[in-house]
């Protein structure tokens, strides 16, 4: 295999949500090349529905309080995804909106740079996203899709084995 690829292949071993943090704010440097990531990252017609709202450690405790886990709130960076779908692409067969599609895929991109990066991050849901656009201001038309907390682990990115479903109750070859 080419050396590219087993890097790329390793990566995705080593991403794992991570819910705990060391009290180290993260180089200037490898904040902006996740922000570039999230900028250049591909969405739907190139319509590019998002806003990321960038909550380093200094400006946490406007949101610290929507967090259930403590870990959570001593992430030193915060990037609260949003989706605007007035923006987005519409699939015209359906009607189906791809804002929190196109979402998704830049904080996924974010997420594996983040990885090689060695730092760790968590995709949170589980928050008041009415509290959210409160606290930070968010205009009405504009979703909170989630809040993506970043930092150097406690613990060291590896490999872990976790039970996922086998291939062959996920896959599909030609049909259904």
């Amino acid at each position: 295999m080419d050396e590219k690829l087993k890097t790329f292949y390793e990566l995705t071993e080593r991403r794992r949500s991570v819910r705990e943090f060391l009290e180290k704010d993260i180089e200037g440097e490898k904040v902006d090349r996740l922000l570039k990531i999230l900028q250049r990252a591909q969405s739907a017609a190139n319509c590019q529905p998002w806003h990321f709202i960038v909550v380093r450690s200094e400006d946490r405790e406007s949101i610290k309080h929507v967090f259930t886990r403590e870990g959570f709130k001593k992430a030193p960076l915060a990037i609260v995804a949003c989706a605007e779908p007035s923006k987005a692409w519409v699939r015209r067969a359906d009607g189906v909106n791809y804002a929190w599609v196109d979402v998704s895929i830049a904080v996924t991109e974010m997420i594996s740079a983040a990885t090689a990066e060695g730092l760790g991050t968590c995709w949170v849901a589980a928050i008041d996203p009415v509290e959210v656009k409160r606290a930070l201001e968010i205009p009405d038309g504009v979703d909170v899709v989630g809040i993506i907390v970043v930092g150097y682990p406690i613990e060291e990115l590896k490999k872990v084995e976790k039970e996922r479903k086998p291939l062959r109750e996920i896959i599909h070859h030609g049909r259904w």
